[in-house]
């Protein structure tokens, strides 16, 4: 009579402990993403650069992250190639609150690598990594921060005005397609213009 009592018992307690185990994974699954680049900020740069005017730029929305490394978006048009990351917190202060160091320009060029890769086969470089921060806005600074060679901090409410008042390149508008299409073609998407 005891062993038709403790079959039950024991089978019990592996089926709590199992149960317990599957719990304590699907809670781990449901926890927030730690990445800084949260996919409400990359919709906020997303709606902010579709403001921009279609002739003259073009934009490649939401790369994929294992597409482009932490590129979440590529913006081409007068000014040229930019790569641009998402960050969800406040821009940095750059009064002495950050140094320069070659390990962050070298991180830098090499999160734009990527990007440049695709669009140096049709001959153009990307030259500026933008990370676009969503925190609160600081009017008294400006809207974009040059923190290294090639490297600028905007602040995500201002993308616009920065992008628009960059120095246009030499870049021609057959050229700004073929870049987008480059990009386009690279990241797995159907090329537009093929």
């Amino acid at each position: 009579m005891r062993v038709s009592v403790l079959i039950p018992l024991v089978l019990g307690i592996v089926a709590l402990v199992a149960f317990w185990f599957w719990y304590r994974r699907a809670i781990a699954r449901m926890s927030p993403d730690t990445d800084d680049r949260a996919p409400a900020a990359v919709r906020l740069t997303s709606e902010r650069l579709s403001s921009l005017s279609s002739p003259g730029w073009r934009v490649v929305h939401e790369v994929p992250t294992d597409r482009l490394g932490g590129v979440d978006h590529v913006v081409i048009g007068p000014p040229g190639v930019i790569a641009i990351e998402t960050v969800l917190s406040d821009r940095p202060a750059v009064d002495g609150g950050r140094t320069l160091t070659p390990e962050a320009t070298m991180a830098a060029a090499t999160a734009r690598g990527a990007v440049d890769d695709l669009t140096r086969s049709v001959g153009i470089d990307c030259r500026t990594l933008a990370k676009a921060f969503w925190g609160t806005p600081d009017a008294e600074r400006p809207a974009a921060d040059e923190v290294a060679p090639g490297v600028v901090d905007v602040e995500g409410q201002r993308l616009i005005d920065w992008l628009e008042s960059l120095p246009p390149s030499t870049m021609h508008s057959s050229q700004v397609d073929l870049v987008w299409s480059a990009v386009l073609r690279g990241i797995g998407r159907p090329d537009p213009l093929g």
